[in-house]
């Protein structure tokens, strides 16, 4: 027999099944007469990707739940239609999804909101997601009109217009930063930094600690540096956003690192090599073996050159790994693997263990050590391709800095296959483009330059030669420049290169006798693209210190 308690509880459970029995029921008669679908949320596997969708905040206010995605089809529900739901509605439609409404009761409400704490456990110690309204984003405005609306906002609202308008503009970081009288905030758009607008000191302190919440970290440490992150959703793309908080003379400094997933997937096609140097370096990827570096300062798009490559060799049939420092794009089909230096997980470490695991091709982040250098090298000669990245000014530097690194020359004279060196220049905005006729300085260097483009190289030279510029416009809110493409120096290690390696020769020598085998410059290949209208001459010059 059950016990006085046992009964009770029995009694209770009867009790509470009747009462949801009767909300369903209640439930179902409210889908019927607004003509809606009714579903029951007890026991359905509610979708967590739809769920991070609508912030938990914003689904307590609004009594909604996202419980399925499929592409751009996302299914919500709610306890009744309202004019606030269907505005809501709206705003999801602005991002291009496809919503379905249905009726649940509050007791599907209470288990799909109950979710949220397992969603956001789940993500990368707990980390909030938002949801960046394209509402926080004004498509005509220009960077003047912004900093107005950001005076007179909310610290969240702050922050919210401030990632929506740097998504809109392909932005790359955001930097907030305290003087004595008032707080700076600039964008890095293709790669320059832009003043966006000055916020008063007041702010400051909320702004800043309202980063600190979103990223995780300490807000009663202000003395030293600390690193975070948080992962926000726009037009239903999942973007990560890296923050560095640094202690200065006026206060916090942070710098918010946007990393796009849609934006990271370049085909090799797109880089913008074009001529002998294509022919090349395509031949130098189809070998079984070899080592391929980029070579650049930060900011140069070494790792996007990498991430097509990539995509050019990830086919059926080849095992790729990388070791990335962090991964910043996801590639599928491709195994990727963060160094965590802290953990033990180093570049040299972590080559060792990626050799292990029988890969066709390798992709190491950075070539940083003698350690990891020789192993790179060894792999290269024993069948796998291999990728890397170096900080060198150009192609040709990149001998002398591994030979000083240690790496001894009858290691690497056979294991390189080619090595590119890089810059990134922005692109003239196509809508405002206009014909102009340069400086006569700068023509006459532009022609020094043609003069000794090599006649191996592949390439036509214009005769006539036209000058592009853009002085602003909506489109391109007033900066005249849209994007980004790769200027390059490419050459194959061939014979005579191989025993200048071997001989210890300079990067001088190096450089004559690439020349000479038909590499382009970097400031060649940028002229060829001035002249072609996708850039101009002083953003050429202004990248590739000519």
């Amino acid at each position: 027999m059950l016990s006085a308690d046992d009964k009770a509880i029995r009694l209770k459970q009867i009790y509470s099944e009747l009462d949801r029995k009767y909300e369903e029921e209640q439930a179902q008669r409210t889908a019927e007469s607004f003509g809606l679908p009714y579903i029951n949320l007890y026991g359905f596997p509610v979708d967590h990707a739809a769920l991070a969708i609508v912030p938990k905040e914003e689904a307590e206010r609004l009594k909604v739940a996202t419980f399925y995605k499929e592409g751009r089809n996302i299914k919500l529900g709610a306890l009744e239609p309202s004019d606030e739901i269907n505005k809501f509605l709206g705003q999801l439609k602005e991002q291009s999804y496809y919503v379905e409404l249905f009726i649940i009761s509050q007791s599907s409400f209470n288990k799909a909101l109950s979710m949220y704490d397992r969603l956001v456990s789940g993500k990368r110690k707990s980390q909030e997601i938002l949801l960046i309204s394209k509402s926080f984003q004004q498509s005509g405005a220009t960077l003047k009109d912004m900093g107005e609306k950001l005076t007179n906002a909310s610290p969240t609202e702050v922050i919210e217009m401030l990632l929506g308008n740097a998504l809109h503009l392909d932005a790359s970081d955001i930097h907030v930063e305290p003087t004595a009288k008032d707080m700076h905030v600039r964008f890095r758009i293709d790669g320059v930094l832009q003043d966006v607008t000055v916020l008063s000191r007041e702010l400051q302190h909320q702004l800043v600690s309202r980063i600190k919440v979103l990223s995780k970290l300490k807000l009663n440490v202000t003395t030293t540096p600390q690193d975070g992150s948080f992962s926000l959703t726009y037009d239903g793309q999942q973007v990560d956003v890296r923050v560095s908080v640094l202690p200065s003379a006026f206060g916090e400094s942070v710098v918010m690192r946007i990393l796009r997933q849609d934006k990271g997937a370049l085909q090799f096609e797109e880089l913008g090599i074009k001529g002998l140097a294509y022919d090349q370096l395509l031949k130098e990827m189809e070998k079984p073996n070899g080592m391929i570096l980029t070579t650049g300062p930060t900011g140069s798009g070494k790792t996007t050159t990498l991430y097509a490559i990539l995509n050019k060799l990830n086919e059926p049939g080849v095992k790729i790994i990388t070791l990335e420092d962090p991964v910043e794009y996801k590639i599928a089909g491709i195994t990727q693997t963060p160094i965590d230096a802290q953990a033990g997980m180093t570049f040299a470490s972590g080559l060792r263990a990626v050799l292990r695991q029988d890969p066709d091709v390798v992709m190491v982040g950075e070539m940083r050590d003698l350690e990891t250098a020789e192993i790179g090298c060894q792999a290269a000669l024993t069948g796998h391709i291999v990728l890397s990245t170096l900080h060198t000014n150009d192609a040709a530097g990149a001998i002398p800095r591994l030979l000083d690194l240690g790496v001894k020359p009858f290691t690497l004279s056979p294991a390189i296959n080619a090595i590119i060196g890089q810059r990134l220049v922005r692109k003239i905005c196509s809508a405002c483009k206009v014909e102009y006729q340069p400086a006569p300085r700068l023509i006459q260097h532009v022609e020094t330059i043609l003069a000794a483009v090599p006649k191996n190289a592949k390439v036509d030279v214009p005769k006539n030669l036209k000058f592009y510029h853009s002085p602003g416009c909506g489109k391109c809110k007033g900066l005249g420049y849209k994007g980004r493409v790769g200027v390059y120096e490419i050459f194959v290690v061939n014979e005579s290169i191989e025993k200048l390696i071997n001989q210890g020769a300079s990067n001088t020598e190096i450089k004559r006798q690439a020349l000479a085998s038909g590499m382009l410059t970097m400031a060649q290949d940028g002229i060829l693209k001035v002249l072609a209208g996708i850039t101009d001459v002083e953003e050429v010059f202004r990248v590739t210190e000519e």
